[in-house]
């Protein structure tokens, strides 16, 4: 009788959780403009299969083949890609939730899921139509069978098999989902097995990493990933190795403002409670070896590189303040202040975000990529609205754009892409004879081009090409950017 009603309180708590998760996250589902990545992976949808080869050397199948899915969807494509986003912050709730079911601790694992639905980092990219929502979901599974597979009292190798087919999905869904192999690793080689049998942890970890690297492997012919080499700074050994620590400093950053700060210490508790010790520590070197990996080849890092990493300090956390009872009394009460703490700043940051992305405290990264640069698609509704209205007073219209797609470009591309009157043409504006092509095709038709005030610097747009009058200009109202619609007219 007793298990009944645990089992129904714990039901109950989780669909409460749920319904919070959905509270914090779909009023905002269109606070952030469109994001410079989001369009990338938009546009490749609406035409796939046609951009199929650019998806695999991205590195982000799983997720582009969904997106691909949803285009066909009579939605704005920006709110199917995040309403998507949304479904990951959910399964990423549930998979927390049986993480805590794996190690007869739901309570664990509800903690972890509010931790999770009040972490900036989450509330930010789940809401975000870019593949590390799915990645840190698929995490959250990987984790819960690891966790199995450390209790199993007896486990073979297609338990182990089972955990690397997990994280080979991980790969395929963004490829530096493969670190996370250190979960089902760790697990197993922190595993207390008798003498006799120890030759047995190394067989597991054997099958779990030949299956993990299946998926990778198989697509390695057609480039896999290739197109992010350009983050991976490890090719530059001696230049990597000064980059390693400023990484380190920046995922730091990142922990204290973004995850926040007083999640991981209410995290670090556990690790001095001598019952959850191990577990707390396998949880932090997962954590760790993740990050670490990012550190030691990445270029180029952004804050939701380590979201994947949150997942097991989340669940840390939550084993924490589920056994507070067998913490001292001044553990206690730091626990329940940081706890306090830690969804009284997610609360906050959510009404804030979904106020205006402007508004919160968001990284300084973060606010570069997403509020004040060329990346942020401010105004971009007028834009692709003022598109249109040109293509019907001219019948049909000549939208030029150069080679190297920005924003500004993929932005009309998505919303006119049904659009007959408007057809698409990419030109290199470097080329001695752009100026001549352009007037070529202005010949035909009324030619336009929408550009960043980046590209008309670069490009020394109204001296080099005096034909192209400004007609309509778009501010960015956070930073100096705007953008400009020009026409040719000679």
């Amino acid at each position: 009788m007793d298990v009944n009603i645990t089992e129904r309180n714990e039901r109950s708590a989780l669909l409460l959780l749920c319904i919070l998760f959905l509270t914090m996250r779909l009023p905002g589902l269109l606070a952030p403009p469109l994001f410079n990545d989001e369009a990338v992976y938009l546009l490749r949808a609406q035409h796939f299969p046609d951009q199929f080869l650019f998806t695999i050397r991205d590195g982000k199948l799983i997720h582009e083949l969904l997106l691909a899915v949803l285009a066909h969807l009579p939605l704005d494509p920006l709110v199917s890609g995040r309403l998507l986003s949304v479904a990951c912050g959910w399964l990423t709730v549930i998979g927390l939730w049986l993480s805590g079911k794996m190690v007869a601790d739901q309570r664990a694992g509800i903690i972890a899921g509010l931790l999770y639905i009040c972490s900036p980092l989450a509330i930010v990219h789940d809401l975000l139509a870019i593949p590390d929502a799915m990645l840190t979901s698929v995490t959250s599974f990987v984790l819960a069978l690891s966790l199995r597979l450390h209790r199993t009292s007896n486990p073979h190798r297609w338990h182990a098999a089972g955990v690397g087919a997990l994280v080979a999905l991980a790969s395929l869904v963004k490829l530096p989902g493969v670190f996370l192999f250190a979960l089902p690793a760790l697990t197993m080689l922190m595993r207390t097995m008798p003498p006799e049998q120890r030759h047995r942890r190394w067989e597991m970890v054997r099958t779990a990493l030949i299956v993990t690297l299946l998926a990778p492997a198989a697509f390695a012919p057609f480039n896999y990933g290739g197109a992010e080499s350009h983050k991976v700074g490890a090719l530059n050994l001696m230049l990597q190795i000064e980059r390693v620590g400023q990484n380190l400093y920046r995922i730091g950053e990142w922990i204290t403002i973004a995850m926040p700060l007083s999640a991981l210490m209410i995290a670090g508790i556990g690790l001095a409670t001598s019952q959850t010790r191990r577990q707390h520590l396998f949880l932090f070197l997962s954590a760790g070896l993740f990050c670490l990996a990012l550190a030691a080849i990445g270029s180029v890092l952004y804050p939701r590189y380590i979201l994947p990493a949150w997942v097991p300090i989340l669940f840390a956390a939550g084993l924490s303040l589920s056994q507070h009872q067998q913490h001292r009394v001044v553990l206690r009460s730091i626990s329940a202040v940081l706890t306090l703490i830690t969804c009284l700043w997610g609360a906050f940051f959510a009404f804030q975000y979904v106020r205006n992305p402007a508004y919160a405290p968001l990284t300084t990264t973060d606010r570069h990529q997403y509020v004040e640069t060329w990346t942020a698609g401010y105004h971009m509704a007028e834009i692709v609205h003022q598109l249109r209205t040109e293509a019907e007073r001219s019948g049909s219209i000549i939208l030029a754009s150069p080679l190297q797609p920005r924003l500004i470009h993929l932005g009309p591309k998505i919303y006119l892409n049904d659009d007959p009157r408007v057809a698409f043409i990419d030109i290199d504006m470097q080329a001695t004879n752009a100026r001549q092509r352009l007037g070529d095709m202005a010949a035909q038709r009324s030619l336009y081009m929408a550009l960043d005030a980046e590209e008309v610097e670069a490009f020394n747009i109204e001296q080099r090409f005096p034909e192209l009058k400004r007609i309509r200009e778009w501010r960015n109202p956070y930073s100096a950017m705007t953008f400009f619609l020009y026409v040719w007219s000679p």
